[in-house]
């Protein structure tokens, strides 16, 4: 995405860069997303673009259909706590945006 953007001549001097925020989903997203944000961390180019922030979106309707409401919200706080570990070992304050709305038949919950 960066790179994209780079390309597109979208930086922080003209006020066009877009923030990164990477989703993470299905139940295979959330519980790998702490080595993915450890992988993203790691990108020293990244780390000097983010400010000290990062901003990760959780969704709700391809984990809840993966394995039940009950099921997918236990794994989306196991991982949004496994997030925030890594994003302070490395100095980021995360904020976790929250992507829950749509019918129950698809995954999603009340608001």
């Amino acid at each position: 995405v960066m790179l994209l953007q780079k390309q597109f001549g979208m930086t922080k001097n003209n006020g066009k860069l877009m923030r990164v925020v990477p989703l993470f989903e299905t139940l295979d997203d959330l519980t790998n997303s702490p080595e993915q944000l450890e992988a993203l961390f790691g990108v020293n180019s990244y780390i000097g673009s983010i400010n000290g922030k990062q901003e990760v979106m959780v969704g709700y309707s391809d984990s809840a259909k993966d394995a039940g409401r009950l099921a997918a919200c236990w794994a989306q706080y196991i991982a949004q706590e496994a997030m925030s570990k890594v994003a302070h070992k490395h100095g980021i304050e995360i904020t976790f945006f929250h992507g829950k709305g749509g019918t129950v038949g698809r995954g999603g919950n009340p608001a």
